[in-house]
């Protein structure tokens, strides 16, 4: 990496000179000794896994072992995958490298490394790192404006506050108030440095097997074209292996729904979240960024962490799908019916917020017993007029406590409506 391009310009001629004059690489005692500050700075302090990725590269390199820092050592290394992950769906490496050089670039430029003697590099395209002696950089005082040129520059920075203002009004008025009382309710996801995390459902689905599709074929001569056919096979004919599971390839149309209501409403907030499949994820995976889970039966993280709340999941005796109030008295709200079309009147929903969950960070899970809910469930919290219905209800101090709602929505077809509100904790 070039001097000019963090170097102040006025000065790059003299820094380059006094840089030529430096010894060309620091010494493996000065580069740990630098990487100690880095590590407890605070723009990585905060983060294990980019202390951990640091940590290793560095000290990868400096032992002579730069040859194996490739992406599938990292991976199993650094964050504990399987030698056989499928890193081209599983993108934790590269996730983690750039993240890396995004908060190496924020201490480089910070007051924390004014005199520092070292710099770390990861450059782009490459998990070695690089290090290199630098001239101690030197701060200069701002130059104080003369009055022509206060008076000169007033109408700008007049004109920019306008102009903010204007955006920020807009803002306003886009989300009908979502940045007053509402966003108290997302005030932990909106506050933190790491971009948030949407864990979302991963419904198992069965195809049929080659023989099934054949016997299907020479039955159905529509199942003959291009144009996916249901199996309309006596069932004597076909038996279990037929059935071909096949995991972590679809997801359900509320739940989609969901997840762009939810990307949607914090993009123009500044927070662009990842929408990664719950299934793909590992705990560590959750313990570095605010999490929204999307859907309950199909996604592994729902079922952990909800298992010892007040409101969780559960299934009546003759199997359908419930949400559970485990205080007494007992009282669970189910689906009609077990509808082998997968079609319900009516959902239950449940909402959860922790501000401090089992993972370190904040968690909100969003999740019907169907996909209908968890669409309706989205919708009520991008909402701000809708959450008021419970909001406006809690202690004054809610934004600092946990919370759970369970919602009840009708369906009409495939369409879930306006959900109502059945009861919620708040502690």
């Amino acid at each position: 990496m070039g001097t000019g391009n963090w170097l102040n310009s006025g000065r790059q001629g003299s820094a380059r000179t006094a840089e030529a004059e430096l010894p060309a690489k620091p010494s493996p005692d000065v580069v740990i000794e630098h990487l100690r500050k880095i590590l407890d700075s605070a723009a990585f302090r905060g983060s294990k896994r980019s202390q951990a990725f640091l940590s290793y590269v560095v000290r990868s390199a400096l032992e002579g072992r730069a040859a194996t820092l490739k992406e599938r050592t990292l991976a199993v290394e650094i964050f504990g995958r399987s030698e056989d992950a499928d890193l081209a769906e599983d993108t934790i490496v590269r996730v983690g490298a750039r993240e890396v050089r995004r908060r190496l670039a924020q201490y480089y430029a910070s007051a924390e490394s004014a005199g520092d003697t070292v710099h770390i590099d990861l450059p782009p395209g490459s998990y070695t790192p690089e290090f290199r002696n630098v001239a101690p950089r030197e701060e200069s005082p701002p130059a104080c404006p003369t009055r022509a040129t206060r008076l000169r520059s007033r109408p700008l920075v007049l004109g920019l506050a306008a102009a903010l203002a204007v955006a920020g009004a807009w803002v306003v008025l886009i989300r009908g108030g979502a940045l007053r009382q509402g966003d108290a309710f997302w005030e932990p996801f909106l506050a933190s440095p790491e971009p948030v995390l949407l864990a979302v459902a991963h419904p198992l689905v069965y195809h049929p097997s080659a023989r099934a599709s054949r016997l299907n074929a020479e039955r159905n001569p529509a199942a003959r074209g291009l144009l996916q056919q249901p199996i309309q096979v006596p069932a004597e004919l076909l038996d279990g292996s037929d059935l071909i599971p096949v995991v972590d390839q679809y997801v359900g149309y509320g739940d989609l729904v969901a997840a762009v209501q939810l990307a949607s409403y914090f993009a123009p907030l500044g927070k662009p979240p990842r929408i990664r499949l719950a299934s793909r994820l590992e705990f560590a995976d959750l313990k570095e960024s605010p999490v929204i889970l999307i859907g309950a039966y199909t996604n592994r993280w729902t079922i952990e962490l909800t298992k010892d709340l007040r409101f969780r999941f559960w299934r009546t005796p003759d199997g359908r799908a419930a949400i559970e109030d485990s205080q007494p008295p007992a009282t669970a709200w189910a689906l009609p019916a077990n509808r082998q079309d997968g079609l319900t009147e009516e959902d239950y929903v449940l909402l959860t917020r922790l501000v401090n969950s089992t993972t370190g960070r904040p968690l909100v899970l969003v999740a019907g017993l169907k996909h209908f809910g968890t669409e309706a469930g989205a919708g009520f919290l991008v909402n701000p007029e809708l959450r008021a219905q419970v909001l406006s209800r809690l202690p004054s101090d809610w934004s600092r406590r946990n919370l759970q709602v369970v919602l009840r929505a009708r369906v009409y077809g495939n369409s879930p409506a306006r959900p109502e509100v059945l009861r919620w904790h708040c502690w």
